[in-house]
């Protein structure tokens, strides 16, 4: 089978299921958008990411084009609703794609910038294969007060219900996003909840999770956190939809109440955080027990997830969040707000505790009930590694080939 992918560096951890699926004998190709090194309007490659990679790739300049010309009515007419990109040039590269390269089936990783072009060729006739789409969060919430997520419109509902509804196979990432798929129209026999792969190969988990008291240590002292502290960790991106000054509001009554608390507030900082959260962790007693650490990579942030007893996801609108899946790979589980897909999971494996998203009350008593009960806690960590299954690359694989494999059959 012939896949073509559609904007995988859209969400950056798609590259190693394109390689998995040239590996298993598919043949994978990609339409992706360059405008660094871009002399001309389209470059053909042999590879996509790293050499001798074998995935044919069409670059293509989102800027440039003589066809733009012919475009620019529906460019114009659907330019800020499509978030200033060229809706009808999309379009248009889109077939042209299709044309080159011939797929078996198209595949879109994210469920906007190119489903809903490539949904409505579909709607005009102009593209006669398979294609599926997935949903993983942004694409399709509508979270804009909160700066996540896109408002909903009249003209953008009607683009991503129209895209919904001619599109072959539709990928949710859990059960909140098939919801709202269900809520712009799709056929729930279309819908097929799968979600995104562990972020780094399982053997790093494994390796931090089998260390996981050196890494307490390690981290702990290297934080000035003294080694029998009871510890809590919050690690995003730290902007208003993350909730983290939610947490900030609960910190002084689980400081009250667990006054040998501290918190690893792990994430790059930004004008939000000296906005809406700096302000409240500086009227409180309790900014002396926080630790901040900036941005973490690679196996750094497993480490640092390793040497908290619990992750604090407080998130406020999200797809899935994988931050609380590493947490759980490397044994620390969870309190998590409801508006992550990922407490789905929690519940089913009860490795943590929900509760309800935007509630700071609810947050604090949850965060001090789960420090109050270190057994339990023992125990969710064990637990922990039950939900790591649905998340491997190989699990993520074979669910998706099924998929694929199932929308080829049906054409």
């Amino acid at each position: 089978m012939r896949i073509l992918f559609l904007h995988p560096l859209g969400w950056g951890g798609e590259y190693p299921i394109l390689v998995e699926f040239r590996r298993r004998g598919y043949e994978v190709c990609v339409l992706e958008e360059r405008r660094e090194g871009m002399r001309s309007t389209r470059l053909l490659t042999g590879h996509f990411r790293e050499p001798g990679d074998g995935i044919r790739t069409l670059w293509y300049h989102p800027g440039r084009g003589t066809e733009r010309a012919l475009t620019f009515p529906i460019d114009r007419y659907f330019r800020k609703t499509f978030d200033g990109r060229n809706l009808g040039h999309r379009m248009w590269v889109i077939r042209e794609a299709v044309r080159g390269f011939a797929p078996d089936l198209v595949y879109c990783t994210d469920g906007f910038s190119y489903a809903v072009p490539a949904g409505l060729l579909k709607r005009s006739g102009l593209l006669r294969v398979p294609l599926v789409a997935s949903y993983i969060g942004g694409d399709i919430l509508d979270c804009s007060h909160m700066g996540y997520g896109r408002r909903r419109t009249p003209q953008l509902d009607w683009l991503m219900q129209t895209s919904i509804r001619h599109i072959d196979a539709l990928r949710a990432l859990c059960d909140s996003l098939e919801r709202a798929l269900l809520k712009d129209g799709a056929d729930p026999a279309r819908i097929s909840k799968i979600p995104i792969q562990i972020g780094a190969a399982r053997e790093v988990y494994e390796e931090v999770h089998a260390q996981r008291v050196q890494a307490r240590q390690q981290v702990r002292a290297q934080l000035g956190i003294p080694q029998e502290a009871r510890v809590l960790v919050t690690l995003s991106d730290n902007y208003l939809s993350k909730g983290i000054q939610d947490f900030a509001r609960a910190w002084p009554g689980v400081l009250a109440v667990c006054p040998d608390a501290w918190w690893i507030l792990a994430g790059p900082e930004n004008s939000w955080m000296d906005k809406g959260i700096f302000p409240l962790l500086d009227a409180s007693a309790g900014r002396d027990r926080i630790r901040l650490t900036g941005r973490l990579r690679g196996r750094d942030t497993y480490a640092h997830l390793a040497a908290a007893d619990l992750n604090v996801n407080p998130t406020l609108c999200e797809g899935l969040n994988m931050v609380t899946v590493d947490a759980a790979a490397v044994g620390t589980p969870t309190v998590c707000s409801d508006a992550a897909g990922v407490s789905d999971w929690i519940r089913r494996h009860d490795c943590g505790l929900v509760y309800a998203a935007g509630d700071a009350a609810a947050l604090e008593r949850s965060v001090i009930e789960a420090l109050a009960q270190p057994v339990r806690l023992a125990a969710w960590s064990e637990r922990c590694r039950g939900m790591i299954a649905d998340f491997t690359a190989e699990s993520v694989f074979q669910r998706l080939a099924a998929l694929f494999d199932t929308a080829v059959k049906r054409r």
